[in-house]
């Protein structure tokens, strides 16, 4: 028996008689009245169970709304959850219920609680209430949430892996994992979750508990694991909110799996640095979102949303704009910027542009890199960048030659110089060799490639060439380069390539290279900015792996070191070579090409 102050047992009485009054009240008030009444609140029985039901400001029955389930604590009632998390009162677009557990917590999939030994389903009891008020209320199809707290987290915990297809994103405040509920876990939909938890929480500990009833893994454990379920790539992104919050969030496909955890503070629902309830609701609106690194954002272009990455501030030098071409696998996206922009942030302002359709950039079914040319021009006159120097990492020069030749007058932007690293070769042999296979088989399968794509048929190809990638870099980094690496963004951006109109997007622009490519096939060697070269030899690599094309693959390499010296012949730029060098330069060799960015800026210093 519990020995408590006599205070605490007169407080226990008054909460008990509270309790039973709303039950009183309950059982005569089982009307599902939805009259257009603002701020309608009722107590409403569902066979021997009872909930409060909350309509939204302005609740009209012509209008259709999404349906959110809020479920309280060990001891609590749906009344304080409503107190507590005021959903109704921050969102018009909701109908809430706040359900009451029937023994005091809910069954919550541990099978060690009194609701499970008295076999209170509690999973049965949310279907009925989703059909219950499906049918009473007109709710938008697929728009059914739920948040819960303490105890009602543990329980969002036990949704989510048995009852995943009813809903499109859930959400657990002040909640681990139990063990038994870990082991046996099996989310059926993957489905979009959110866990919010204080890593000082000392009645559900954030870092687990071991007990031989009631033991819980830790909140990092138990959203690796979910998000292991809900299909997502092993490493999440990992980000700083504020000064008192920190995000883990894993993503795959449309669905993300998200951690905040909270630096100070014990358990409870609201933080003085989270705000719990808007947070929750701004991760139910964009729960097919992914969250943005830091540093990143969306900004829209004309019909287009960019992913743009700014780092780094300087008023008197250039602005640096980082511009991504294709490596091996024609993943082309900011990714392969991940240790190169930090680097060139501490002395530049640096921005990283993702092309339509990679990174976080909607799709656009004319990609393509002569379609970015404008689009590149859109977006620096939007941004009020009036002085930039390009870096074109491989087939980006084309945009790049493309962008000189169309706007390099313009005298809104200041082109002050290029760097050009491993660029395409624009001669006769190079050309047609970039022409070939494999831009003749998506050139002839593409209409066939996109709705196979579509349907998920090189989706685990392309997840096993990211594991692949991931572990190549790995091995080009040195100690230093190592430490500096981001790789929390390295693995946010190309985890995005697993996404369908990702690799859509990878398809066309690999058919459109074809135009691309005749485009600059006869365009003049540029002499009115300063453009340099970094030539790796990755060619040899190419050559020692495929012996019956030594000959044209050693004229590829050829021509490419003496059209390179031609171009900075002309242009007065850098030719600067790289022996036993990989075709992912910017990984690999970061600090040649800032000494390449501060030649290039020096001299248009110089030139003011």
């Amino acid at each position: 028996m519990l020995n408590l102050p006599i205070c605490k047992i007169t407080n226990l009485v008054k909460k008990i008689a509270a309790i039973s009054s709303v039950l009183l009240i309950t059982a005569c008030n089982q009307s599902s009245s939805n009259n257009n009444v603002s701020n309608e609140t009722h107590e409403l029985t569902l066979g021997d169970r009872s909930y409060i039901l909350s309509l939204p400001n302005n609740y009209s029955p012509t209008n259709q709304y999404k349906l959110l389930f809020a479920f309280h604590g060990s001891g609590g009632n749906g009344g304080e959850m409503q107190n507590m998390s005021r959903f109704e009162q921050l969102s018009s677009e909701y109908i809430v219920a706040y359900p009451n557990a029937k023994e005091t917590e809910w069954n919550e999939g541990c099978n060690c609680n009194k609701p499970h030994r008295l076999g209170v389903d509690d999973l049965a009891f949310v279907d009925d209430l989703i059909d219950n008020i499906s049918h009473e209320y007109s709710i938008k199809e697929g728009e059914i949430y739920a948040a819960g707290f303490s105890q009602g987290g543990l329980f969002i915990q036990n949704l989510l892996c048995n009852r995943s297809h009813k809903f499109k994103a859930l959400a657990s405040v002040g909640s681990p994992m139990s063990v038994q509920l870990s082991e046996s876990c099996n989310i059926e939909q993957p489905t979009s979750y959110m866990m919010v938890h204080a890593k000082q929480d000392n009645v559900l500990p954030y870092q687990g508990l071991a007990h031989p009833n009631f033991g819980l893994i830790s909140s990092p454990d138990a959203i690796n694991l979910l998000a292991q379920k809900n299909g997502s790539l092993a490493n999440p992104l990992e980000k700083n909110i504020n000064q008192g919050t920190s995000l883990t969030a894993y993503w795959s496909g449309n669905v993300k799996t998200n951690l905040y955890s909270i630096l100070h503070g014990d358990h409870r629902w609201q933080f003085s640095v989270f705000d719990t309830s808007n947070e929750i609701l701004s991760f139910f609106e964009s729960a097919e979102q992914p969250a943005l690194p830091e540093h990143s954002e969306l900004i829209k272009v004309g019909e287009n949303t960019l992913h743009i990455r700014t780092m780094g501030d300087s008023s008197e030098k250039p602005t640096i704009v980082l511009l991504s071409g294709p490596n091996k696998n024609y993943h082309s996206d900011s990714a392969w910027f991940s240790l190169l922009q930090p680097i060139l942030a501490e002395d530049y302002k640096v921005i990283a542009i993702d092309r339509p359709g990679n990174a976080w950039s909607t799709f656009n079914e004319s990609t393509s890199y002569t379609h970015f040319t404008d689009v590149l021009h859109q977006t620096l006159t939007q941004l009020n960048e009036n002085n930039v120097i390009l870096v074109a990492f491989s087939s980006a020069n084309i945009t790049a030659s493309l962008f000189e030749q169309k706007y390099g007058q313009d005298d809104a932007i200041n082109l002050a110089g290029m760097l050009w690293i491993d660029p395409d070769i624009f001669l006769p042999h190079s050309i047609a060799m970039y022409q070939d296979f494999p831009v003749t088989y998506y050139r002839e399968m593409l209409n066939d490639l996109l709705p196979y794509l579509a349907e998920g048929g090189w989706t685990e190809r392309t997840q096993n060439k990211i594991i692949a990638e991931r572990t190549e870099v790995e091995s080009l980094l040195d100690e230093g380069s190592s430490a500096l690496m981001d790789w929390s963004y390295f693995d946010a951006v190309s985890q995005q390539r697993i996404l369908v109109d990702r690799q859509q997007t990878r398809a066309l622009e690999i058919a459109n290279y074809h135009d691309d490519l005749n485009l600059v096939a006869n365009l003049p060697l540029i002499t009115s900015i300063p453009v340099s070269v970094i030539d790796s030899d990755f060619e040899q690599q190419s050559i020692d792996d495929n012996p019956d094309y030594e000959e044209v693959l050693t004229q590829w390499m050829e021509e490419g070191t003496e059209w390179s010296k031609q171009v900075v012949n002309s242009a007065g730029g850098q030719y600067i070579p790289i022996e036993s060098g990989h075709h992912l330069v910017p990984l690999q060799h970061p600090q040649l090409i800032k000494d390449a960015i501060d030649w290039l800026s020096s001299l248009e210093l110089s030139n003011k």
